[in-house]
């Protein structure tokens, strides 16, 4: 990849690693529950959320976003980030080779431990002979639920080393649109450390992100989006200036082109 291209989409990488970090972290949490449900996990969801070097899964694709990032494979701008950025790298990394293991682990449990099962229901001689084999189905299940505690643990402290970085982040506008058109997603991934995450980009003027918004929106000649979410923000007492003036535009824009039809 080019040094240009890296540093022209920069602001859309950290987006996509925030999106994929939370689309990652919430897909692992519905594992564990279904672990504590049924005492069983996903192949399928595992190998989707993986995929393989000709078509990777989210998370795959996660783990390259933080290489780029962060440990200044093909640019230089990683030191923005550093050292945290390193370890937030870390923490993809070793949770998404521990979530490879979880996926064998999880094929393993889906097809030789089922067939272990059904052989040491046979009342013949290979009932018999595999009852020995028995714990090491037991022993795979032992493994899948450290593995899934382990990548929660380093996922979850991964939210709080990112929380910290986010200050470099503070005037990117379509992150700022994307957090507020994902919010439910967000608050659910980072749940307590959302407050958080958000003074963290913004200090004390949460309504920026409105205004940052817009602002990407209008970059993509989407002005009708901008329009409606600088409503919201007015409605809800959560406008700052700037979001004022942009407002009052677009709104004297619209009432000059009804001027114009009428």
């Amino acid at each position: 990849m080019s040094n240009y291209l890296l540093v022209s989409k920069h602001e859309s990488y950290l987006r996509d690693l925030l999106r994929d970090y939370c689309t990652v972290y919430l897909s692992i949490a519905e594992q564990v529950r279904r672990y504590r449900r049924d005492g069983t996990v996903s192949f399928t969801v595992l190998r989707s959320l993986v995929g393989e070097p000709l078509s990777k899964g989210v998370f795959w694709r996660l783990k390259d976003i933080s290489h780029f990032l962060f440990m200044g494979e093909g640019h230089g701008d990683c030191q923005c980030y550093a050292p945290v950025g390193q370890l937030v790298d870390w923490c993809i990394g070793y949770a998404f080779h521990e979530c490879c293991k979880l996926r064998e682990d999880a094929f393993q449990a889906q097809h030789y431990a089922m067939r272990l099962v059904q052989y040491t229901r046979m009342e013949d001689v290979a009932g018999t002979l595999s009852l020995p084999l028995k714990h090491l189905a037991d022993e795979t299940a032992e493994s899948s639920q450290r593995e899934l505690n382990r990548i929660v643990r380093v996922l979850r402290e991964g939210m709080h080393l990112l929380v910290r970085i986010m200050p470099a982040a503070s005037d990117n506008c379509t992150l700022a649109r994307w957090i507020l058109t994902e919010k439910e997603n967000v608050q659910q991934a980072f749940h307590a450390l959302y407050p958080g995450l958000i003074r963290a980009l913004y200090g004390p003027s949460p309504q920026r992100m409105y205004t940052l918004a817009a602002a990407d929106f209008m970059d993509c000649g989407r002005k009708d989006e901008a329009l409606y979410w600088l409503k919201e923000a007015r409605d809800a007492g959560s406008l700052d200036e700037d979001g004022e003036r942009m407002l009052r535009a677009l709104e004297s824009v619209d009432d000059g082109v009804s001027a114009c039809v009428h």
